[in-house]
């Protein structure tokens, strides 16, 4: 597997991606499919999970994996604001 780490910004944040590319041959066409890592891949508790498959050519699965993860990523930050909207909420109503 080739591994890397791209760097997403989001909203004025960055975060710092490794993902990695399995290639395989299918009837003598790549068949690549990008994975994103949890953690450095190099940590033995990191771990890896299959994004999508099936793509014929390396920039293209780079491409959507990038797109994915912004998306996770934009997700992630709409959750934590609106945990911390609930919160003040909460707290005004304590009065």
């Amino acid at each position: 597997m080739i591994k890397f780490k791209r760097h997403i910004k989001v909203d004025g944040e960055v975060f710092e991606t490794w993902m990695g590319l399995e290639i395989k041959k299918k009837g003598g066409r790549p068949n690549i499919g990008i994975y994103y890592y949890t953690d450095d891949p190099d940590l033995e508790m990191s771990e890896h999970h299959l994004i999508k498959a099936n793509f014929q050519s390396k920039d293209e699965a780079v491409k959507h994996g990038c797109l994915f993860m912004r998306g996770m990523y934009k997700d992630m930050i709409k959750r934590e604001q609106g945990l911390v909207n609930k919160k003040e909420d909460k707290e005004d109503m304590d009065f």
